[in-house]
Order: structure tokens, then sequence, then C-alpha cells
């Protein structure tokens, strides 16, 4: 069975879930808070074997996930960002993904790696297809929404009542022993050991439903809008200053001076818009240029470019 997945740490989690599913334990590490007394060194150590023997336990109660890393077909090309009017993944998807992986150090080898990864995994799966089973995994997450879209697009030449495609969304809350509750933005941040468990939820996609996702792509096509949304359960066209009111209420509650990169964190991790800190910095550049912002210092060289400070104008 090939495994669509469209997020490279999900790619990682899932192959670790197929090659070490019987594992019994492995390297953890503890992170706590900066705030009160520092641990000692043997209450760490406790802290690790705890955590060490929780992995063990999920691990000898895993579902095995069958398959191996030449299954997994991975497309991590950000199809909710860009210009998406053409066919497979061609110079317009590169140009979305080097005004992206531009804001990194050697953003360019990393273009080059991700297209490669996405066409190569294209070129499997258009192999492979109409020979075996599909399984996709997408969430409410921007990126995998618009890639599961994308890929029916791609698939459709092949009729879709001879393929064989199963379809497993993310729930977006999940209640845990404890009654804590577990909320998932994409399946990236899905524990390895769960992998098998999470296939559970697959579905037969029906050819009339995976037909009407590749005619809604081929809309949002001729739109060709700057990003692309998932509002009220609906894909759709977005302006780029779509997340800007998010962006701008924790602007307003930084002082006159203060480091991008915590309000590019702070916007990520209280909204969870599904949108990476590369199109949040790239929205303050935006501001930068419209006279709102002034940037003070540069970034390191080996530093994304929004590690850096800048100023609030006309305060």
């Amino acid at each position: 069975m090939l495994e669509v997945v469209f997020h490279e740490s999900a790619a990682g989690s899932m192959a670790m879930a197929m090659e070490r599913k019987n594992v019994i334990g492995e390297a953890v590490s503890v992170a706590f808070c900066g705030d009160g007394p520092t641990p000692s060194r043997q209450e760490i150590e406790e802290m690790e074997r705890q955590a060490l023997e929780r992995e063990r336990k999920n691990w000898e109660q895993a579902i095995p996930l069958e398959g191996s890393r030449k299954d997994i077909v991975l497309f991590p090309c950000n199809f909710s960002v860009g210009e998406i009017d053409e066919g497979g993944l061609g110079p317009k998807r590169e140009e979305a993904l080097r005004m992206l992986m531009g804001v990194f150090p050697q953003g360019e080898e990393v273009v080059k790696e991700l297209l490669e990864t996405g066409r190569k995994s294209l070129r499997t799966l258009l192999h492979r297809a109409g020979e075996e089973p599909v399984r996709i995994w997408s969430s409410s997450d921007p990126n995998e929404t618009c890639g599961l879209y994308w890929l029916l697009e791609q698939l459709r030449p092949m009729g879709f009542e001879q393929l064989d495609l199963t379809w497993v969304r993310l729930p977006d809350f999940e209640e845990l022993p404890g009654g804590t509750v577990q909320r998932y933005s994409n399946w990236g941040e899905m524990e390895p050991h769960r992998w098998g468990e999470m296939a559970a939820l697959g579905k037969k996609l029906p050819a009339n439903l995976a037909r009407g996702m590749a005619d809604h792509w081929c809309v949002l096509k001729r739109e060709n809008a700057p990003l692309r949304a998932l509002l009220n359960g609906c894909l759709v066209s977005a302006p780029e200053t779509l997340y800007d009111p998010f962006l701008l209420r924790e602007l307003e509650q930084q002082p006159q001076e203060f480091r991008a990169a915590y309000l590019v964190g702070k916007v990520l991790g209280k909204y969870r818009l599904g949108m990476g800190n590369a199109w949040v910095w790239l929205r303050l550049k935006q501001m930068i240029r419209d006279g709102r912002l002034q940037q003070v210092t540069a970034a390191a060289e080996e530093d994304p470019a929004y590690y850096c400070i800048l100023r609030k104008c006309g305060g």
C-alpha cells in the first residue's frame, strides 16, 4: 500500500512506525520551565526514567503499521501558498517554495530537495497507484487539505473507479486517558507509535467525492490566489492579507522595539493558523515596506531572517 503524506515530519514519524514497531524504549529528553527552582540531577534522571518507561509501554501496546519507507510518498510542497495554475510540480511551485524557503539559511538547497522529493513521489504514485491501494493522510491543515485536492487532480486521468483510495482524516480533537484533550494541527505531530492505531480511521474515498475534489482544485487553479485556506470547512482562495488581523493583534502587544522571532512564535503558537513561520515573516516584511515597521538589526548569516529586531513606526 502506498502511504501519501504532505509533511516531512509526518513521513519521518511514519517511517519510524514501520521500522520500529517492536522497539521497547528509546532515548528521551526532558524539558522544564525556566520559572521556579532548577530540578536536581536526581530529579531529572527520574523524569527521564519515567518518560522512557511510558515510551516503552507505548511501543509494546502499539498497533503495527505494515509497510516500509519505499511505500511512503511525500509531497512537501506547501500548496496553500503561491500560484497553482500549472500541472504537476512546475516552475510556479518552485517559485512559491523559493519565496518561503528564502527566509532560511541554505534556502535554495532546501527548495531543490523539496522539489526533488515531490517529483520523485509523483512518479512513484503514478506508476504504482493503478496496481495497489493508496492511503492518503490529510487534516484541516491548509497544506494537507490542498495537498489532498491537488493529488486527486493528478490521479484523475487514471480513472477514480479504477483506483483503490483510502482517506484518513486527522481528528481535530482527541480525548486521552486521564481526561486530557489532545489537539493535533497536522499529521506531522503524530507520535510514531500511533500510526497503526490511526490507520483504523481510514475510509474508502468514493469516486464521485474524489472527482468533486479534483474539480474543486481546478476552480482554485483558475482563481490562482496568493493563498488557499479552509474556512467553515470549505477550501477557498484567499488574499495574502488573510492572516494579518491575527498578526496585528499580537503586534499591538509588543513594545516599541521587539524581537521578530518572538512575535512570529506568538502568532503561530496562539492561533494555530496552519501557516509556517516563513509566511508570518513575509507579512512583517510587507509591513516594513509599507513603513509601519522598521528593521533595526539584521539576522546573523546562519539564522533565519526573522532573528532580528524590529521597531514600530509612528509611535
